[in-house]
C-alpha cells in the first residue's frame, strides 16, 4: 500500500459516513499544515516499516524509503485539507462571535461543474483579532443578502475545534 492511499480512503470514509454534518471551514490565520505534515510523515514511516521489514536487502529498503517519502508527501494536502479539518470540526467548544469589516464579496467558478462558489472577504476591526483577515466560504443565499444590503460589518460565528484550530460556523 502506498502512503497516500490511506488519507484518500479515510477521506472517502468520512464523506460516506459523516458527509457535511461536521463544520470544516478553518478560520483565516488558522491551519492544520503542520499537523498534516506530521500525519503524512507518520503514514509514510508506517508503510515503509511494514514493507521494509519483509526484506533484508539494503538497496530494496532504500528504494522503498524513497518511494514512501515521495508518496507520503502526496498525501499531505489530503490530510491538511480533507481529514484533519473534518476531525477538527467533529467536536466544537467555546462558540463565540466577532464583528468584522466586510471588505467585499467574490465569486469563483466551480471546478468541473457549473455554478459558482461564493465568498465574503472580511477584515478585523480590532488590533489583536481572534480571526485574521481573509476569505470565508458562504452560501449563495447569504451572498445574495449581503450583496443587496451592503453592510459595513458582519458578525462571524466561530468555535474552537477538537484539534485546537478555529472553525467558522457562519455569518450574521
Amino acid at each position: 500500500m502506498l502512503p497516500f492511499a490511506l488519507p484518500f480512503m479515510l477521506t472517502l470514509a468520512l464523506i460516506v459516513t459523516i458527509g457535511e454534518a461536521w463544520p470544516r471551514q478553518i478560520a483565516p490565520g488558522s491551519g492544520l499544515k503542520f499537523e498534516g505534515l506530521i500525519a503524512s510523515t507518520l503514514t509514510a514511516a508506517l508503510v515503509w516499516h511494514r514493507t521494509a521489514r519483509q526484506h533484508d536487502q539494503r538497496h530494496f529498503r532504500i528504494l522503498v524509503g524513497c518511494l514512501c517519502a515521495v508518496t507520503g508527501m502526496m498525501g499531505w494536502p489530503v490530510w491538511t485539507l480533507g481529514i484533519l479539518p473534518s476531525i477538527n470540526g467533529s467536536i466544537l467548544h467555546d462558540e463565540r462571535e466577532s464583528t468584522m469589516r466586510l471588505a467585499g464579496l467574490e465569486t469563483s467558478q466551480k471546478t468541473r461543474q457549473r455554478g459558482l462558489y461564493h465568498w465574503a472577504r472580511v477584515e478585523p476591526l480590532i488590533q489583536a483579532p481572534p480571526i485574521a483577515a481573509g476569505r470565508l466560504f458562504i452560501a449563495e443565499d447569504m451572498w445574495q443578502r449581503l450583496a443587496r444590503s451592503r453592510p459595513d460589518t458582519v458578525r462571524v460565528r466561530y468555535a474552537d475545534g477538537l484539534l485546537g484550530e478555529r472553525v467558522i460556523l457562519g455569518l450574521r
